[in-house]
């Protein structure tokens, strides 16, 4: 993959692969963000989703060990869903950390996603190379 980053902060690397036509997030969010700077992260992640409109998205969220309170995981479900409805998200895959309740509130967030609307295809992973594999073969 040859990735262009399209944002960066000290929570959340947003890269951009044109040949593959996959957008991949990396999460690095402490337990004790704040809820406005991880509403913030999530605000700058839809946004990039927005402007490059992938097909496939990959999250790397290893190190993503804040668990989102089910306030704003409604709220990232009401901004996502017309979103992914938008740009025809077809796939999505998860690298998911070892940390079951930061694991837990993931799923939550995508789950309600993906039961409200039977919108695309989601997969967990330990690997980003078993992820990445998914994501480009067909979906057939």
């Amino acid at each position: 993959m040859n990735y262009s980053e399209k944002y960066k902060s000290d929570f959340q690397k947003i890269e951009w692969d044109e040949s593959s036509k996959i957008l991949k997030s990396t999460w690095n969010t402490p337990i004790n963000i704040s809820e406005e700077l991880y509403r913030n992260e999530i605000i700058q992640y839809l946004r990039v989703t927005e402007e490059v409109a992938p097909k496939l998205i990959l999250v790397d969220a290893i190190r993503a060990y804040y668990n989102v309170k089910p306030e704003t995981q409604d709220w990232i479900n009401e901004q996502s869903v017309p979103l992914n409805v938008k740009i025809g998200l077809e796939k999505m895959a998860f690298i998911v950390s070892s940390d079951i309740f930061s694991q837990m509130s993931f799923e939550k967030i995508l789950d309600k996603t993906t039961s409200e609307i039977d919108l695309f295809i989601l997969q967990y992973f330990d690997d980003e190379q078993n992820a990445t594999e998914w994501l480009t073969n067909s979906l057939d």
